[in-house]
């Protein structure tokens, strides 16, 4: 899907670092977390921990729980470590080759993650909406215009 869009492996896993910041609600994280979706692939003592802030619906964790008001590259050395709160994440690292190759890149090298990212953003805000959905300029960015 990312190559029909003129996107690499490079850039899905720079923009992938926007995980760095922000939360997820429970119901996104629990089967990694309570076992459905478990595998060998997570540390135990990061299970543990959140599974305490999975408690129910309204439950919420932080992406990155060392700095997770930061854009910075913990991400990557979260998923070095077993840590990635979604599947999603974590499958990034792990299977060998390039993707595994550019986040311990990404975890060793800052800057690089945040080259990269900036230019996959670019790369991305070049694609075009699919044909037929109604787009909108926002005249202010933090909320839908009321027409």
């Amino acid at each position: 899907m990312f190559s029909k869009l003129n996107l690499n492996a490079r850039d899905m896993t720079a923009l992938s670092g926007a995980h760095t910041v922000g939360m997820a609600n429970c119901m996104h994280y629990s089967d990694r977390v309570y076992g459905t979706d478990r595998d060998e692939e997570i540390d135990p003592s990061f299970t543990q921990t959140m599974q305490q802030t999975c408690q129910g619906p309204s439950g919420k964790a932080s992406f990155d729980v060392q700095t997770p008001m930061g854009f910075d590259n913990a991400y990557y050395k979260n998923l070095i470590a077993r840590r990635g709160l979604l599947s999603s994440d974590q499958t990034l690292y792990g299977g060998g080759g390039l993707q595994d190759n550019l986040v311990e890149m990404y975890s060793a090298d800052g800057e690089a993650f945040a080259r990269d990212f900036a230019k996959a953003m670019v790369k991305m805000g070049n694609v075009p909406p699919p044909m037929g959905m109604p787009v909108e300029v926002r005249l202010k960015c933090s909320m839908a215009n009321n027409y």
